[in-house]
């Protein structure tokens, strides 16, 4: 079989999810002009394995080969492959260490240099930054991201996350208004409003954020503490109780002092509240 048709076998047998075949056509291949396309289908079909590290190596290994004679548009490639390379950096640095962080800033602005109006691209390069807690970088980068796309919900939720750990919750709460626009329903952004909402003492705004998501997830745990929390600091204890109820149907365990203690009062004063109507 010819190097091209074992590649192009090996490619059919990765789109159907058979990575261990794939791996041993793209392992069998010998030509120098396949190189990097070796490395590089080794790399990904290693990290759908869920062997991260053994996939970086091969990625790392396209920068030693000479680029000559290699059969593939050289830039759109490498853009790929940093973009690649970027993430898997980032996925192994929550298990590796932080440091890893940094080699996955510097694959992004790889990328960058080849093309610098890539939205996505943008955006994890300031989730990198965020996550080495260089909020400035982070910020600049998210910017960009939004600026090549307004309505990119994730760059918008990307920097709420940097505003919220710099202590900004307005600019914070405005970006994560802008995210729910696209993303109306989504329980991530509504849930981390209603906290933002709640910790700068606009409860009102909080009850209307997790009311959308007992409306469609009524049982939903977090949704049915939070909302009685909120309640209980608006002296809303009745309406508070039902809440407080379903949560602790569906935690009997949850162990909590501080928040056990509000709602132990809760119990307390809504107790009152039916011994003076008798």
């Amino acid at each position: 079989m010819s190097e091209r048709k074992t590649f192009e076998k090996g490619l059919a047998l990765y789109s159907k999810g058979k990575f261990e075949e794939a791996l041993i056509h793209f392992e069998s291949l010998t030509d120098p002009s396949f190189e990097i396309m070796k490395h590089y289908h080794i790399g990904l079909v290693k990290i759908q394995m869920g062997l991260l590290e053994d996939g970086l190596k091969e990625y790392r290994k396209i920068h030693e080969v000479n680029r000559v004679n290699q059969g593939v548009e050289y830039d759109k490639f490498m853009f790929s492959l940093y973009i690649n390379m970027g993430s898997t950096l980032q996925v192994l640095a929550k298990k590796k260490g932080k440091e890893l962080y940094n080699e996955a800033i510097s694959c992004y602005n790889y990328a960058l240099q080849i093309e610098d109006d890539d939205a996505r691209v943008w955006n994890n390069l300031g989730n990198a930054y965020l996550e080495i807690e260089k909020y400035l970088d982070a910020i600049k980068s998210f910017r960009k991201a939004i600026e090549l796309d307004d309505e990119y919900p994730e760059a918008h939720y990307s920097i709420s996350l940097v505003y919220e750990s710099m202590g900004n919750f307005e600019k914070a709460i405005e970006h994560l208004e802008t995210a729910l626009k696209w993303k109306s329903q989504n329980k991530i952004i509504l849930n981390r409003l209603a906290g933002l909402c709640f910790g700068t003492g606009d409860f009102s705004k909080a009850k209307r954020y997790l009311a959308l998501i007992l409306s469609n997830d009524p049982k939903d745990p977090a949704s049915n503490k939070n909302m009685a929390l909120i309640l209980y600091n608006m002296e809303q204890y009745e309406e508070a109780y039902p809440y407080y109820q379903i949560f602790l149907d569906s935690d009997p365990d949850f162990q909590d002092p501080e928040v056990q203690g509000i709602f132990d009062d809760l119990k307390n004063k809504v107790n009152k509240q039916i011994n003076n109507l008798k």
